[in-house]
């Protein structure tokens, strides 16, 4: 019969390592917030409200896609230490099943 074998260190050290790749991304798309482009800034041209609308619709998008990057990762740490919690549980319980004969 096999064991099985659980490497906890190596669980705790991605979890951690998905909590700060979340944090980091979570920076960057907070980081485009309110980066609005001001049609004014490209002078008379004609042009200016296009390019300027253009500016605001990428720093929507990076900011929405860096937010959505960053729940995801949340999730994998959150589905991680529910699976540490439950090897502990697994491993305490059957652990307090052997008796001392």
């Amino acid at each position: 019969m096999a064991v099985a074998k659980f490497n906890s260190e190596a669980m705790e050290q991605c979890r951690t390592t998905v909590s700060s790749q979340a944090g980091q991304f979570g920076a960057i798309g907070d980081g485009f917030s309110n980066q609005y482009g001001n049609p004014d800034i490209f002078g008379k041209l004609g042009s200016s409200g296009a390019v300027s609308g253009a500016v605001t619709a990428m720093d929507q998008a990076g900011a929405q896609e860096f937010d959505a990057a960053e729940k995801v990762l949340r999730k994998v740490e959150s589905t991680i230490d529910v699976i540490q919690t439950n090897v502990d549980d697994v491993e305490e319980t059957t652990k307090n099943s052997f008796r001392a004969v």
